[in-house]
C-alpha cells in the first residue's frame, strides 16, 4: 500500500498535508484491483469430509479424495479433515493475462526461462486456520478448462521464497487433456487434467522451445525502475515475462525472448504528481532489439481497463 505520512503545522489554522513520493508499493497496491473478485473462491467445510469435487465460476475443479490420509500440518504430522472443525479451501485462478500481471505470476522459470501456460491456480488449505499441505505421498487432482489444450504440458509448482514469487519450477509429471460435463450436463468441456505433489501456486506449462534473444525496452527519463514496471505480453500464446529494471540506464530488458513472436510491451508507471501513465506498443521479437515506448496519461480507471482486457 502507499506509505502516506501526515505533517500538521503549528501556524494559525493552517494543516498541511504531505504524501510521500509513489513508489512500486503504489503501482502493485493498483494492479491488486485487476482481478475479478470471482477469481477467487473460498469453500468452508467441516467434520468428516467425503470425496468431493469443488467447482469454481471459472470452471477449475478441484478433487478431494481420502481425505482423512490427504494432508499434514506444519510439523508433518498427519491431520485427518475430520479432526477441522473448520476445514476451508482457497481456489484462486489465473487464467488471463492480466491477472498474471496482476497477482506477480510471470510464465517464467526460477531461471526466467519462458514457458506457455495452460492456466494456473493457487491453493491454500487450512484447519481451524491453520495452514495444511499435502502428505509427501499424495498428490491433487485439478481440472483446469481450455477449449484447445495444448499437447506436452507438464506441472509447474510455483516457488516463494520471503514472501516472494520467483518462478515455476517443472515437477517432471503430466499434464493430461481431458473432457467432462458442464454443471447442468448439457454440454461438454475439455481442458487440462493434472496431479500436482503441491499446493499453493500450480501450473500447466511447457517451455517456448525457440532460439531466444535479448530484448529491452527505453522509457523517457521521467519513468525509471522507482515508478514504472515493464512486462512483455504474448499475443497468441498464454505467456507473461517481466522486463528487469537496469537501474543504472534505466532500461528494461528481458534476456530469454523468443525469436518470431507477436508481443505488445505494457509499461505503469505512477509519477510523483500521482499521475498514471500507460506505455502500450507492439512488436515482432527480433535479434537484440530495444524498442523506444512513450507512456501515455491514464486515469486510474483507463487503467484497470486495460490491464482486465489484456
Amino acid at each position: 500500500m502507499l506509505a502516506l505520512a501526515g505533517l500538521w503545522s503549528c501556524r494559525k489554522d493552517v494543516e498541511i498535508f504531505k504524501a510521500y513520493p509513489p513508489t512500486l508499493e503504489a503501482i502493485q497496491h493498483l494492479l491488486e484491483q485487476v482481478p475479478s473478485a470471482s477469481t477467487q473462491t473460498k469453500f468452508v467445510l467441516s467434520g468428516s469430509v467425503p470425496d468431493t469435487m469443488l467447482a469454481t465460476p471459472g470452471g477449475v475443479r478441484v478433487f478431494l479424495t481420502d481425505n482423512e490420509h490427504l494432508f499434514a500440518g506444519a510439523d508433518g504430522a498427519e491431520v485427518p479433515c475430520s479432526s477441522c472443525q473448520t476445514l476451508q479451501v482457497e481456489v484462486t485462478e489465473a487464467l488471463h493475462k492480466g491477472d498474471i500481471i496482476s497477482r506477480g505470476i510471470p510464465t517464467t522459470t526460477i531461471t526466467n526461462k519462458l514457458l506457455e501456460s495452460g492456466g494456473m491456480v493457487r491453493i491454500v488449505v487450512t484447519c481451524d486456520g491453520k495452514p495444511l499441505h499435502l502428505k509427501s505421498d499424495r498428490k491433487l487432482k485439478i481440472q483446469i478448462p481450455a477449449n484447445d489444450p495444448a499437447d506436452d504440458m507438464t506441472v509447474f509448482s510455483g516457488v516463494i521464497k520471503n514472501d516472494t514469487f520467483v518462478g515455476w519450477q517443472d515437477s517432471g509429471l503430466p499434464v493430461f487433456q481431458a473432457e467432462w460435463p458442464e454443471p447442468n450436463g448439457n454440454n461438454t468441456v475439455t481442458g487440462y487434467e493434472l496431479f500436482s505433489p503441491d499446493l499453493d501456486w500450480i501450473n500447466c506449462d511447457r517451455f517456448v522451445n525457440e532460439q531466444t534473444t535479448s530484448f529491452c525496452v527505453d522509457l523517457p527519463a521521467s519513468f525509471n525502475p522507482v515508478n514504472s514496471t515493464a512486462y512483455l505480453v504474448f499475443d497468441n500464446i498464454r505467456a507473461v515475462a517481466v522486463l528487469e529494471a537496469d537501474a543504472g540506464s534505466g532500461t528494461f530488458c528481458y534476456q530469454h525472448a523468443p525469436h518470431g513472436y507477436q508481443v505488445r510491451i505494457v509499461t505503469v508507471s505512477k509519477t510523483d504528481d500521482g499521475k498514471y501513465w500507460l506505455g502500450n506498443s507492439t512488436t515482432e521479437i527480433g535479434t537484440n532489439a530495444t524498442l523506444n515506448v512513450v507512456p501515455q496519461e491514464v486515469t486510474e480507471q483507463q487503467m484497470l481497463n486495460f490491464l482486465k482486457n489484456l
